[in-house]
């Protein structure tokens, strides 16, 4: 009998780690099998193992322009082994994507003050009630633990701008929901600084600005703290000091966990490329730079590889395609080009999409923050408030397609 069990027990282990290696689209059919697999799956062992097993592996993310479907999209990867793009699992044909955090999605109806927080592959959605005050989506931020995944998020709507100081300052009136609470509380948040456009990107619990009336600096504020009422102000490294120079491109993005701040200089002979990685002590660290060859052109910015800072991608003004260079081997290739190669064809390009998002960018002559959508290496469920019940895809289709169509009749009624 006791052979027997450790030959029982040493089959579990074999499955498990079988089990491990498999992408987790794979994986999460295996839940409904047995109560016992489910329960190994669902085992923070069986967690840990799995991001272990696949610490190299890629997974699945897209560059997005805010609101609209992929620019860039990577899917089938080892990770998750998806068959289609990031957007193709979003209704974003009936709602807006109004940003991401460690996975989650954020969405929102546009005639509707509630939203909708999810994973889209997972098909987890819960419904944000709206809050006591009109108000409009400002960001989703999370908090995580020590290995990376999510214990809870916050949703942030901005209800008023109070321009302070004679023009020079503002202070912010938001309304923040809470995973944890399931309610909306309201603060106000001062910064030193007007900010001229309130499209913003977020790492973890902290919201940051680029777009100021003061130039070559960025502003923060830490939704997880509440240390302080007040943004805090990170100057830009190397940062022209007069003027635009149009030269000059830069642009924030995250890659590895850290907010990365990119930028190219075109010069006679070649694009200087320069990459700074922001520290938790609020200082920039070089960690490229290199000059990139003219031969295909002047080169703006578009964001780092979330899993990997050797590797950007960059748009060509003058042929108008997406570049991914690594930095540290010096290849490049033009991405949507190699449709026939089997090596690329998990890499789908928006080309049209694509083309209107940067030629909008460099004609607004204004820094590159393009929404950075990237899957967990987890398959964690969305972190669900008290008294909130889960919804799938469909019920938020068929919800947001019911608030329209009232939407329509009540217009044709007042008409």
């Amino acid at each position: 009998m006791e052979t027997r069990n450790r030959t029982i027990h040493l089959t579990d282990a074999i499955w498990t780690e079988i089990l491990a290696r498999l992408p987790l689209r794979i994986i999460a059919r295996f839940k409904s099998v047995s109560k016992t697999w489910k329960s190994t799956i669902e085992s923070v062992y069986f967690r840990r193992l799995f991001v272990s097993v696949h610490r190299k592996s890629s997974t699945s993310w897209s560059l997005m322009w805010y609101g609209q479907k992929d620019l860039v999209g990577f899917h089938g990867c080892e990770t998750w082994g998806l068959p289609k793009s990031l957007s193709f699992y979003i209704p974003s044909s009936l709602c807006i994507i109004e940003g991401s955090s460690h996975g989650l999605v954020l969405i929102s109806e546009n005639d509707d003050d509630c939203c909708f927080v999810g994973n889209p592959v997972l098909q987890q959605w819960i419904k944000i009630p709206p809050p006591p005050v009109h108000s409009s989506v400002f960001g989703l931020v999370s908090r995580v633990d020590d290995d990376g995944f999510v214990l809870g998020f916050k949703v942030v709507k901005l209800a008023e701008v109070i321009v302070t100081n004679n023009y020079v300052s503002c202070s912010l009136s938001v309304f923040v929901y809470s995973s944890e609470t399931g309610i909306w509380t309201c603060k106000t948040i001062h910064c030193p600084y007007q900010i001229t456009n309130f499209g913003s990107f977020t790492l973890d619990g902290t919201i940051y600005f680029d777009h100021l009336s003061e130039p070559g600096v960025l502003v923060a504020y830490d939704f997880y703290s509440e240390i302080s009422d007040q943004f805090w102000v990170i100057p830009l490294p190397d940062h022209p000091n007069h003027g635009f120079n149009s030269d000059f491109k830069g642009a924030l993005t995250t890659s590895q966990g850290f907010v990365m701040y990119i930028r190219t200089l075109a010069q006679s002979s070649s694009n200087v490329f320069k990459a700074w990685r922001l520290n938790n002590d609020s200082t920039w660290q070089l960690l490229w730079k290199i000059g990139l060859p003219s031969l295909i052109g002047d080169y703006v910015p578009m964001a780092m590889h979330p899993f990997d800072s050797d590797i950007v991608h960059l748009w060509s003004q003058d042929h108008r395609h997406v570049v991914s260079w690594n930095l540290r081997t010096q290849k490049n290739r033009i991405l949507g080009a190699e449709d026939n190669d089997e090596d690329h064809k998990d890499c789908y390009l928006n080309q049209p999409v694509c083309e209107e998002c940067m030629d909008e960018i460099c004609g607004c002559k204004a820094s590159v923050r393009l929404l950075q959508l990237v899957l967990p290496r987890w398959m964690e469920s969305v972190p669900c408030p008290p008294q909130v019940e889960m919804m799938n895809t469909a019920s938020v289709i068929s919800y947001v397609t019911s608030m329209q169509e009232t939407m329509i009749r009540n217009w044709l009624h007042q008409g």
